[in-house]
């Protein structure tokens, strides 16, 4: 008999190069056992109970959460150390994430001596693609997409040495063996007769004003030149007037020409997710065609095409989603009259994540590619729990004790075909997290789509159904983060539905032992005229907080609004007829877009109040109004309104000062309700990407968001939390 222990590993450690590693310590430290993968984990059995202390510079996808160590006497007597078939448990384990291109990858990429040198699908244990080509676990080639790719006799060589960089790295591939690109002009085939001639083909396409849709990791990108005539071609294929969409430079330095990049922006760029980071451009008017406000998204290549196509072009490519605005990304060659393709099916679609700096804090607005399947711990045990999410912007997840897995962006699931990818996500989450759902939680909304699927759920599973106010939701996701039960909650937000039925937006809770909510303050309710046609035309919700200062003569005295709309608003006001009351802070932001003649459609999510934050110069003073009622604290707005009527300063100064207004309005509201002087405050909602507002609450040591979203992807995290509590 040979004594041995057993370390039985969890966290991000398949798929990511774990087992060679684990090898290679072995081997360095003369000791003898094995190690195999199993479905929830990785099973090491070796002589010597402090091998976990030696994993000191572990891969660098690799990630321990946690481990035992059990001494046990084998009666197999060990004289090696050897890696074993992976074997199959109950158990669920931590995916690893899609991420960028690894140096070493880039180097052989760029190598002309190199078998793989100017091989579009490059890839290592360390880098490529991973969530968007999982079936199943354990994470072993059959169980992804490159299944179908037998290995050539050298790639089976590096696949099955354990010293190699590419051992059971599940997308090995090279241009013998792996997947080959292909160029279409709709279904013509036009491609080169090598990979680079195709590709080198497709960007002269690009230079002569042609738009072509290439398929990536998750999901195919539209790309083109970055002039007005190409972009406008762009906006009429996708039906975006003005959506900013994101471009993909070749470098940090060819980004530099034209935005500002902070140290924090620097490392986001370069991190190994990649995400598309919103910069600070240097000049307002530059690249107005793609964004209208004052920033815009930048990424760098993080594939091996994206690096061979820079080999033919030295200037930024748009680069959006290619999507019929509401629809997901699509995985198939459908919109457009050229397509980049290749071989490899995209098992999970996944698009971009996209993040912003605001006070050197990373705001995620979109938690998505690099991120997703990766789990956000919470603070409490939980039971298997399907939280469905938002409506809008839809994420969601699933939880297993104290483990959240995330969904990828998912987005408006009013809209069919995003409704059917939120089905398949949790069907996938469900399968991948080897759930047996005991809760369902969703949105407080009886109408929503999200909520009736959620009605579903609860039946197919036997499981109790858990509806959580979407406010509530919202800042519970940021103290569960922080490991908090007792706080006053800031939430800032377009709509949700509220506890009494009304349209809530700008709350503010008194929250003890983690669920139990006051509602202690909000904004003042201002009518909506038209309903919810009042959040797509913000003049509606101008002329409804107009009224109650200014009298009908006034009204159309001001011109602000002509001939047919006075005569319809006036009509909605004098019927009472469709005009629900709401305490939004996103309306708001909205009406002072409208008045200050910003903005008087809303053609993409948040353009009103995103392009009043793009105008925003410095602030005048103008110190809150509140009002108390029934024993809440209401910041006052109609004032706001009666001041930018009053004066007639420059529209940037007006517009910092509304932002500014609101945020010290709410923030003073929250400092008069605490209980105890250092109790924390907490801020949500998707107004926190409003630079302005989130720098005020920042400066005066307001909590955020950390590793979600601001925005309704964070919804999901919060309704998981609140549904255990």
């Amino acid at each position: 008999m040979q004594m041995m222990y057993k370390i039985f590993v969890q966290g991000i450690v398949q798929g990511v190069g774990f087992r060679p590693y684990i090898y290679r310590k072995a081997i360095q430290h003369k000791l003898v056992g094995s190690v195999k993968n199993t479905g929830n984990g990785v099973e090491i059995i070796i002589n010597d109970r402090d091998f976990i202390n030696k994993l000191t510079n572990l891969p660098p996808l690799a990630k321990i959460s946690e481990y035992t160590v059990t001494e046990f006497k084998s009666r197999k007597i060990f004289s090696d150390f050897s890696i074993l078939k992976s074997a199959v448990s109950k158990g669920e384990t931590e995916l690893p994430a899609d991420i960028f291109l690894c140096s070493d990858c880039v180097r052989e990429l760029r190598d002309k001596n190199n078998r793989r040198h100017e091989y579009y699908f490059i890839t290592c244990t360390n880098c490529g693609p991973r969530f968007t080509m999982i079936e199943d676990y354990p994470y072993d080639r059959p169980f992804t997409s490159m299944h179908q790719f037998k290995m050539c006799n050298e790639c089976k060589r590096e696949y099955t040495d354990p010293l190699n960089r590419r051992y059971h790295a599940q997308t090995i591939a090279c241009k013998n063996c792996g997947p080959k690109l292909r160029l279409f002009n709709d279904i013509k085939d036009i491609s080169g007769s090598t990979d680079i001639e195709t590709i080198e083909k497709a960007i002269k396409l690009i230079k002569s004003g042609e738009i072509i849709s290439i398929k990536g990791i998750g999901g195919f990108h539209t790309s083109s030149l970055c002039n007005d005539e190409n972009v406008l071609e762009v906006r009429k294929l996708f039906h975006r007037p003005h959506k900013p969409y994101a471009i993909m430079v070749r470098d940090i330095q060819m980004a530099e020409k034209f935005v500002y990049i902070s140290r924090k922006e620097k490392e986001l760029l370069e991190s190994p997710q990649r995400p598309i980071v919103v910069l600070k451009k240097k000049k307002k008017d530059a690249f107005t065609i793609i964004s209208e406000l004052d920033s815009i998204g930048v990424m760098l290549p993080y594939t091996a095409l994206h690096y061979l196509m820079f080999n033919f072009i030295n200037e930024p490519l748009v680069m959006t989603s290619s999507n019929i605005p509401g629809e997901p990304i699509s995985t198939t060659e459908k919109i457009g009259k050229y397509f980049l393709t290749h071989e490899r099916r995209i098992v999970n679609r996944c698009d971009d994540s996209v993040v912003k700096v605001i006070h050197d804090t990373t705001f995620f607005l979109r938690r998505s590619r690099g991120y997703t399947p990766l789990p956000i711990l919470l603070p409490i045990p939980c039971q298997d729990t399907i939280a469905v999410g938002a409506e809008l912007n839809n994420v969601i997840c699933t939880t297993k004790k104290n483990k959240c897995y995330l969904s990828q962006y998912i987005g408006d699931t009013s809209n069919y075909e995003t409704y059917s990818m939120l089905k398949k996500a949790v069907k996938t989450f469900v399968h991948l997290s080897r759930l047996q759902p005991q809760l369902i939680a969703c949105d407080l909304h009886p109408s929503y789509h999200s909520t009736n699927f959620a009605k579903e759920l609860a039946k197919r599973y036997n499981a109790e159904l858990i509806p959580i106010q979407h406010h509530k939701a919202h800042i519970a996701s940021v103290a569960a983060e922080h490991h908090i039960t007792d706080y006053v909650g800031i939430a800032m937000d377009g709509l949700g539905y509220g506890d009494d039925g009304q349209l809530w937006g700008g709350e503010i809770f008194s929250v003890q032992k983690g669920n139990i909510f006051t509602r202690v303050g909000h904004l003042e309710k201002q009518p909506q005229l038209g309903g919810d046609s009042a959040a797509i035309y913000p003049k509606k919700m101008l002329f409804g907080i107009l009224s109650k200062i200014l009298t009908e003569k006034e009204l159309i005295k001001l011109k602000m609004f002509d001939q047919k709309e006075n005569k319809i608003y006036l009509k909605l006001l004098t019927n009472n007829f469709n005009i629900p009351y709401t305490t939004s802070t996103g309306r708001i932001l909205d009406a002072v877009s409208a008045f200050l003649g910003f903005c008087n459609e809303r053609t993409y999510d948040g353009r009103p109040a995103m392009i009043l934050e793009s105008m925003a110069t410095t602030p005048l003073e103008f110190e809150p109004v509140f009002s108390q009622k029934q024993g809440k604290i209401i910041l006052m707005t109609t004032p706001l309104f009666e001041f930018l009527l009053g004066n007639k300063k420059e529209k940037g100064k007006l517009a910092a000062t509304a932002q500014l207004y609101l945020a010290k309005g709410l923030f003073e509201i929250a400092k008069k309700t605490l209980k105890k002087k250092d109790m924390p405050i907490v801020f949500s909602g998707g107004v926190a990407y409003n630079k302005m507002i989130s720098e005020y609450m920042l400066t005066h040591g307001v909590l955020v968001h950390r590793d979600l979203p601001a925005g309704d992807g964070c919804i999901c995290f919060g309704q998981t939390y609140l549904a255990n509590m």
